[in-house]
């Protein structure tokens, strides 16, 4: 047996000198003393089919634990292993090859485990063992090992099934596959009630809406907020503001109803003050308030030193500008409020201290000012009326001509105070006395040399037209509830007309144009309008103060409106007054009336 052995051992030496050289040999020789020539003991590894090749009292044979290689089993179980060799060759080509290299196992790998060398001249024979258990790990393949991009569960045996090899292809699948399951188990989890009111509804989440609370005041909150930090005026923050959410409005309709209710914020805030939160101030309210106190108590300084200290002069210019932008952007209902606080402190505040101000940078500033106050309010105006600021433009205008531009702003703000028509208290006049006007009418003819652009005659023919709307009473002013003053221009041509000294100033041509216009009103205005009366008013003069007689312009179209009016139903006091006043032209002027009129 022993030498039988021998011979099967150098036979398969023979077949795998690469593992032999590589120290995978299954035993060693050794030439003892005692044994004959070409004889050597054996050491095979521990043969679990053939017990009896090796006794237990022998310690020549030594056990490799580092190189598992089992020896050939006996011939009668030859016939199991080469069945499951064949099998297990027969499912490894059923596996695809990427599995076969994830798992680091080939099918060459185990046709290498289960036979043996296809270099031997003899028929192959297995070299596992003889229990499936019992296998080896597989070896590792010397192919770069590549990671896949997803972790995935690699078994330690090759996994030859059809289904498992479908999951190793398609990593992201199976990824997707479980978020899949678990959304659907999270969905079918029942709801607590805190979820469920916190959910919208089935029927909005449907339109894509949501029913969110807006806050009214976030109207005044936007406006203060793009109005302090980009310096805009009010009225284009509320522009800017509403084209912004009218565009998200209509580019997303989830939010329509939210950028609806803003913008119906946006509309009805209007007092920018009172629609922010409870404790808010808006920032030009501060400001007023800071500014109108200080330049208050630079006022009181200047009154007790008599005299002007130019050092501050820079900080009351910054201050009167900072005023002036206030009044210009913010919103006119603050502006409003804080300029009648305490019965208008502020503004007669600001009336004294132009009073004994004589610089001309700061005068400039405070003319601007009252400028932007008559903006605000009809009060405010009254208010600059009946002070003595229009004593003092007056007394200034013709005392200083030299300095341009504050004459252009004066007489600004005067044609503003005198716009309304409000008869003005009688110590006025000790300054809007006939001097005055008659240097309004020299600078209107003939100007002045400091005025190079020409504004002045414009400017003071204003100024005229204005003042002219409260010294004269208009006989046909019935409604005396109404504020609206009568046209100035009307009423100034009517004073002109009502004497036939002042009558000759205009030319019969510019008489004739003037004609022409008049008749034009007339037939165009409809029953009942005041205008109208105030032309027939201004026909009549010009028919007694002129030599109209005598060309009769426009007389047949004249006759023809006279005619309308009369036939007029309405029994308004307006459309009495206007038959009231063609009559009387008939009776002034028979020759004038139609045959059917008389």
């Amino acid at each position: 047996k022993l030498i039988h052995h021998r011979k099967e051992t150098v036979a398969r030496k023979g077949q795998n000198p690469s593992q032999q050289k590589g120290g995978h040999s299954s035993g060693s020789t050794e030439n003892p003393p005692d044994a004959p020539e070409g004889m050597s003991k054996i050491t095979p590894d521990p043969i679990p089919s053939l017990p009896d090749t090796a006794s237990p009292d022998s310690n020549i044979y030594q056990v490799l634990t580092q190189h598992r290689r089992a020896t050939p089993p006996a011939p009668e179980k030859l016939r199991d292993l080469h069945s499951i060799s064949s099998t297990l060759q027969e499912m490894a080509d059923i596996t695809p090859r990427t599995v076969s290299t994830v798992s680091s196992t080939s099918t060459a790998s185990l046709d290498t485990l289960y036979t043996g060398s296809s270099n031997s001249p003899e028929p192959q024979q297995s070299t596992a063992t003889s229990s499936p258990s019992e296998t080896p790990p597989p070896l590792p393949s010397r192919s770069t090992f590549t990671a896949p991009r997803y972790p995935t569960s690699i078994p330690l045996q090759a996994d030859t099934s059809p289904v498992l090899s479908a999951q190793a292809l398609g990593p992201s699948n199976q990824l997707q596959e479980a978020t899949d399951n678990d959304l659907e188990v999270g969905s079918g989890l029942p709801r607590t009630p805190k979820e469920e009111a916190a959910s919208p509804s089935e029927s909005e989440a449907q339109q894509g809406k949501l029913a969110v609370s807006v806050p009214k005041t976030i109207g005044a909150e936007l406006i203060e907020l793009v109005r302090k930090n980009t310096n805009l005026s009010y009225e284009l923050s509320r522009v800017a503001i509403g084209v912004t959410v009218g565009h998200i409005q209509s580019s997303v309709p989830a939010v329509m109803d939210v950028m609806e209710q803003i913008l119906l914020s946006l509309v009805e805030s209007k007092d920018l003050s009172a629609a922010l939160p409870r404790g808010q101030v808006c920032q030009d309210e501060q400001r007023l308030e800071v500014i109108f106190t200080d330049l208050a108590r630079h006022k009181n300084d200047s009154q007790q030193r008599s005299w002007a200290l130019h050092e501050d002069e820079s900080i009351i210019s910054c201050y009167l500008e900072e005023l002036l932008g206030i009044l210009t952007d913010a919103d006119p209902e603050v502006c409003k409020r804080m300029t009648k606080r305490n019965s208008f402190e502020p503004i007669l505040s600001l009336i004294a201290y132009y009073q004994m101000e004589h610089r001309v940078t700061l005068r400039l500033f405070l003319l601007k000012c009252f400028g932007a106050m008559c903006n605000l309010d009809a009060a405010i105006i009254s208010t600059l009326a009946n002070s003595v600021l229009p004593m003092e433009l007056a007394r200034d205008m013709q005392a200083d001509t030299k300095e341009h531009q504050k004459l252009c702003y004066s007489a600004l703000l005067l044609t503003m105070i005198f716009s309304m028509g409000e008869p003005l208290p009688y110590h006025h006049y000790e300054h809007l006395n006939s001097t005055f006007i008659q240097f309004l009418l020299d600078v209107i003819e003939e100007g002045l040399s400091s005025d190079s652009t020409e504004q002045l005659p414009d400017l003071f023919t204003n100024v005229l037209l204005s003042f002219n709307l409260h010294i004269l009473d208009d006989p046909v002013n019935i409604f005396k509830h109404q504020p609206q003053p009568p046209h100035s221009v009307v009423k100034f041509l009517q004073d002109v007309f009502a004497d036939k000294d002042t009558a000759r100033i205009f030319y019969r041509t510019d008489l004739m144009v003037m004609i022409d216009i008049i008749v034009r009103q007339i037939s165009d205005l409809s029953p009942g309008e005041k205008i109208r009366m105030e032309y027939l008013s201004l026909m009549h003069a010009i028919m007694r103060s002129t030599d109209y007689i005598c060309h009769q312009h426009r007389l047949p179209d004249l006759q023809v409106t006279f005619q309308r009016i009369l036939a007029e139903e309405e029994n308004d006091q307006s459309c009495q007054m206007d038959k009231l006043i063609i009559q009387e032209i008939y009776k002034e002027f028979p020759d004038f009336a139609l045959e059917n009129e008389l």
